[in-house]
């Protein structure tokens, strides 16, 4: 795969420079800093380096400074010269300290000296782009000069177009000498996405049917898929031919379980892979490309055994409080009291905003705690099949064995009677609500905590407390028995947790209304390491963003914080693409962008004060992952849940 997109690169310059004027090549060879034109190929290539930021794949970028005094454009090296402060200052000689580039530089102010962009070339689709930073107020007539020079000093000129990807470039759309291109066409023109970068040894698999995928893939395969499943076996790494976002449930489990994964379109007729179907190899995803090659099995078995996970995680169960536990009770010392998504919670209620305000979590919340599973278990002595199981070997590694007994444990969960005791509590602590629907949400001591988040591998359900075909103990019922399913308990085996002390709790809530849009947020850049952003997906009313329909694409954009890089204290919006079920318009408006970072903004504060973290992790890497909605008819935000990322 690497050779072939080398050599595809190659056939696109040579097809570039038949159609490029015929101008002689400024660049001469040897280290230099910088040229003034770009008139073949071979300039762009010896000027351009990977992008600093890698929203999309395959992009090779120059760094390009006009000076608007003396109207002179400078292409620089960006192999030698990383950022444009490096290039101003050690060659134009022109600041001394990056904050008073920043200051400057991205400002409206008449001290500015330069306008300053990326020079892109989307390899996939031969698309060029000048882009500007999101936070870059420079002016519309300076806009227009610099793109007027660029155009005429570069050979691909009458192809060049501004990227429309942030709030700005709706007063630069007012100059009609401009052209644009927006985010959805240059998403939509990649061919590979690199997800999560790594290398796996295993046997390559093409699934298409997503039912086959889940009775065949095994924790050696390396899954090529054409569909995103919703639920994901373990498996040594994954290939799409769909697109992804970085919040989708295969991508989230693929980061959690430290697996590569990347998105190749042309994945089930790429000629470089067909040859090494179901054959063992060794993938590496890199960040613009896949390498295959075979592998030996003594090759693979070396690496499994050293990846195997060997020391043992611990779980704490502390079935001393025995009764409904509320919000400001709760805390993330109470994970072992509740679990990690009801702990979190109790800290969501406890994130200050200015002015005192409070963070706009669900309505009626509280927690039945571990006690109340544990006492259900050993009442109807379902704890002594749960022992049998863990002692049993031949159970934990035959698929159909183990399948057969977790139904018996999850069978006895659900139709053994509910203490009557725990009903007349919650029902007593809902009965002044004013409200019938409320969601039971899983809660264990192996879900939302550091280094385990459980994504997806329980269950919540609706209780209603006037329809008797949902009454809210089947609900409690349903949702202890989910800690039991057979994709939960091989996911804990992969991660070597002791499963002798699981408990399940469970979070409760006034069920939300209809939404406008949801949205998952991390608090952290995911496209450029310990750089100030949040990274933002959002979808149109109620469809999943973790787990799309494959042919449907979330929002997703970055918020980039601008007090820690310009010093103004606002927020710039960079735009990686739009929804498909809204294209070419954004989901939320400048206002609610901002309400939701300031949300995000003192939830990461808050968690980042209480959560124990590894020592080398830095404030810009540290990252909450946060579930929010938009109220149907009020567009109220609604922040639903927080994870450590």
């Amino acid at each position: 795969m690497k050779s072939s997109t080398f050599l595809s690169i190659l056939l696109l310059f040579a097809l570039q420079s038949t159609f490029a004027q015929q101008k002689p090549c400024a660049y001469k060879g040897g280290t230099v800093d910088y040229i003034t034109s770009v008139n073949c190929p071979g300039d762009f290539n010896a000027m351009q380096s990977l992008p600093v930021k890698n929203n999309y794949a395959e992009v090779k970028s120059i760094k390009v400074i006009y000076d608007l005094s003396s109207r002179q454009v400078y292409y620089s090296n960006s192999k030698e010269h990383r950022f444009h402060f490096d290039f101003c200052s050690n060659v134009l000689h022109a600041y001394s300290t990056l904050e008073e580039f920043n200051r400057i530089e991205y400002s409206n102010s008449s001290r500015r000296k330069f306008a300053i962009a990326n020079l892109n070339l989307y390899t996939a689709s031969n698309i060029y782009t000048l882009e500007f930073f999101p936070d870059d107020e420079i002016r519309t007539e300076n806009v227009a000069e610099f793109f007027t020079k660029v155009k005429r000093t570069v050979y691909f000129g009458d192809r060049l177009r501004i990227a429309d990807n942030n709030w700005h470039t709706a007063e630069w759309r007012r100059n009609n000498t401009l052209s644009f291109i927006n985010p959805d066409e240059l998403y939509a023109g990649q061919t590979f996405q690199s997800m999560k970068e790594g290398t796996a040894y295993g046997y390559l698999r093409f699934f298409e049917d997503k039912k086959i995928m889940q009775q065949q893939i095994g924790p050696d395969d390396i899954a090529v898929l054409n569909k995103l499943p919703n639920n994901l076996p373990l498996c040594a790494a994954t290939i799409t031919s769909v697109f992804q976002t970085p919040l989708c449930h295969i991508n989230i489990l693929s980061q959690n379980r430290n697996t590569p994964n990347c998105m190749v379109r042309d994945a089930f007729t790429n000629a470089s892979l067909l040859k090494y179907k179901d054959q063992l190899v060794l993938l590496k995803v890199l960040r613009d490309t896949i390498e295959v090659t075979a592998a030996t099995p003594a090759q693979a078995q070396k690496f499994w055994d050293k990846t195997k996970r060997k020391k043992l995680i611990a779980l704490n169960c502390d079935n001393s409080f025995q009764q409904i536990a509320e919000m400001k009770d709760l805390s993330i010392r109470s994970i072992r009291i509740v679990g990690g998504k009801a702990a979190n919670m109790g800290e969501l209620a406890k994130v200050k905003m200015k002015k005192g305000q409070r963070l706009p979590i669900p309505e009626i919340v509280f927690a039945i705690p571990f006690y109340f599973y544990n006492q259900h278990i050993k009442e109807h002595r379902i704890d002594s099949l749960i022992t049998a199981l863990l002692q049993d070997k031949n159970a934990v590694n035959d698929k159909n064995i183990l399948a057969a007994k977790l139904k018996q444990i999850r069978d006895r969960i659900e139709n053994a009677p509910l203490s009557e005791a725990l009903v007349e509590m919650v029902t007593a602590r809902i009965g002044d609500a004013h409200a019938v629907n409320f969601r039971f949400r899983s809660s264990t001591n192996a879900e939302d905590v550091p280094g385990f988040n459980g994504a997806g591998l329980y269950d919540s359900k609706t209780g209603n407390v006037e329809n008797p075909k949902r009454p809210i103990d089947k609900a409690i019922r349903e949702v202890w028995s989910s800690l039991w399913k057979i994709r939960a308990f091989e996911e804990r085996v992969f991660f070597n947790i002791d499963q002798a002390n699981l408990a399940m709790g469970i979070l409760v809530n006034k069920a939300f209304g209809t939404e406008e849009a949801n949205g998952v947020a991390v608090t952290r850049n995911l496209y450029r390491d310990d750089y100030p952003a949040f990274t933002v997906n959002v979808q149109k009313g109620e469809e999943s963003i973790v787990q799309p329909d494959d042919s449907i694409r979330a929002e997703q954009f970055l918020v980039n914080l601008s007090l820690a890089v310009t010093g103004t204290n606002d927020i710039a919006v960079d735009y990686i693409c739009h929804s498909s079920l809204q294209p070419g318009q954004p989901l939320m408006t400048k206002a609610e962008i901002r309400q939701l970072t300031q949300y995000l903004q003192a939830i990461k504060d808050h968690f980042w004060k209480v959560y124990p973290r590894k020592r080398n992790s830095t404030y810009n890497n540290f990252g909450m992952d946060v579930e929010f909605k938009l109220d149907a008819g009020t567009r109220k935000i609604f922040i639903k849940q927080a994870r450590v990322y």
